[in-house]
């Protein structure tokens, strides 16, 4: 037996997302969100899913979600935002010899920030921002 699935539209990921929030409040995890996103989008249609990366990048480009996150330190470096995506774009800050020294980034996006130190998100939390 062939199980088939369906992905929704953005727009009816986004309204699910909206709908768990406003039951709920607030979700501890990545893992309970996309659980209740799924049960959402169950009620739509029996046949849709869609994996925790989509839920994540939608709900944090939403404008509606507040997602916070726990940092680790990484040897990794960062070209695009580990939460929505997006470019991130260095913060930059004048030394006292007056050399251009770059302290930072952050998503125009999302408003995730990161230190020079390269920290990477282990768990998120989402809040419904209004």
């Amino acid at each position: 037996m062939v199980r088939m699935y369906a992905l929704p539209k953005e727009e009816e990921v986004r309204n699910a997302i909206y709908f768990a929030l406003r039951k709920n409040k607030s979700f501890p995890s990545l893992v309970k969100l996309r659980e209740a996103v799924i049960n959402e989008l169950k009620k739509m249609n029996e046949s849709y899913t869609i994996s925790m990366r989509r839920v994540r990048i939608i709900a944090a480009r939403s404008g509606f979600v507040k997602v916070n996150a726990k940092m680790k330190a990484s040897n990794k470096k960062l070209k695009v935002c580990p939460i929505c995506g997006a470019k991130l774009e260095p913060i930059k800050n004048y030394s006292l010899l007056g050399e251009e020294v770059v302290i930072g980034y952050k998503c125009k996006l999302c408003s995730y920030r990161a230190s020079i130190k390269n920290e990477l998100p282990t768990r998120y939390s989402f809040q419904l921002a209004r």
